[in-house]
């Protein structure tokens, strides 16, 4: 029955993935349809003359017109009461960013018993965006006994957007993880597959990876665990190799 359930909340959190994803491309398209619904039909009657209107209609038509808050004349617009609202929600982005960047939430399926607890994990990469990376996670259960689990894991990066290329500066790309790796809780040790989806702020030498990530592990001489976890990866990469990059883009 916990398996089964396990499964299910996977299932459930990608299809919710996926279906955020559309959402939002489907409002950020509306949203511009919107904007140049009111720029057609003269939605700023009070600039001062043809040549100021015309500029506002061409820069804030495109994806950029987020950035209008106010017209020459100083008036706010829906766009500017849009960016108040979404101002005063940074501190609480800011925090969630916190606790998950310092302490990542797992949640442990155990012999028929569920564990919470936190984790952390960083990982060292090589290649042009460090995609073959070897990390380390310690993870401490709320419970009394085991409470210390300890992993080591290869695994590779496969980034899902077209056309990235090595640079001096962060690109975002979304990624799909697969791995495996070694287990213990310093009584009993095992070997682990694991999975996991999220998107990386990444160049050749940083990683940046909000995501959350799916194991089973098989454990010598004890039970199995499944887990599921979420919160961001903290990496390095390459860091005996100059890749010699010395573009600007």
């Amino acid at each position: 029955m916990i398996r089964k359930t396990f499964i299910l909340l996977i299932i459930l959190f990608l299809t919710q993935v996926l279906n955020t994803e559309e959402t939002f491309s489907q409002n950020l398209y509306n949203s511009e349809l919107s904007f140049n619904k009111r720029v057609s039909e003269n939605e700023f009657k009070g600039v001062k003359n043809n040549f100021e209107y015309d500029y506002l209609a061409k820069k804030y038509t495109g994806k950029n017109y987020l950035n209008f808050y106010y017209n020459l004349n100083g008036r706010k617009t829906e766009q500017s009461d849009i960016t108040e609202n979404s101002a005063s929600t940074l501190p609480i982005a800011i925090g969630v960013i916190s606790f998950l960047y310092l302490l990542n939430p797992i949640v442990l399926f155990e012999n028929d018993k569920i564990s919470g607890g936190i984790t952390k994990e960083v990982s060292l990469g090589f290649g042009d965006f460090g995609q073959h990376r070897f990390s380390g996670e310690y993870s401490y259960l709320f419970r009394q006994d085991l409470s210390s689990n300890f992993r080591l894991a290869y695994k590779y990066d496969f980034l899902l957007k077209s056309g990235i290329r090595p640079s001096n500066f962060l690109q975002g790309t979304p990624v799909l993880s697969v791995g495996a790796g070694y287990f213990t809780n310093f009584s009993n040790h095992g070997y682990f597959p694991e999975l996991s989806f999220g998107y990386s702020i990444r160049n050749h030498k940083l990683l940046f990876y909000p995501n959350i990530k799916i194991r089973y592990t098989y454990v010598k001489n004890g039970s199995a665990i499944s887990d599921i976890s979420a919160g961001i990866v903290l990496g390095f990469a390459n860091p005996f190799i100059d890749m010699k990059i010395r573009r600007d883009d």
